[in-house]
């Protein structure tokens, strides 16, 4: 997997919650996403869709602390 849809994820998620990327999150979605890539998904518009979901339910977690 390129990490086109990590970086992807990251600029449209930063653009839309006007939020800057937090501490960490780079490296917990490139995570994310190659378990999902392993796991059999390889269209890189579906990972980056999958990341845009994964840093909204970040942000939520870091907003509940």
């Amino acid at each position: 997997m390129t990490m086109l849809p990590v970086d992807r994820a990251l600029r449209i998620y930063g653009t839309l919650a006007d939020r800057s990327e937090t501490r960490g999150a780079r490296e917990r979605l490139a995570r994310h996403l190659m378990k999902k890539y392993i796991e059999g998904e390889t269209d890189e518009h579906r990972l980056t869709v999958e990341g845009l979901s994964y840093l909204r339910n970040l942000d939520r977690e870091i907003d509940l602390r």
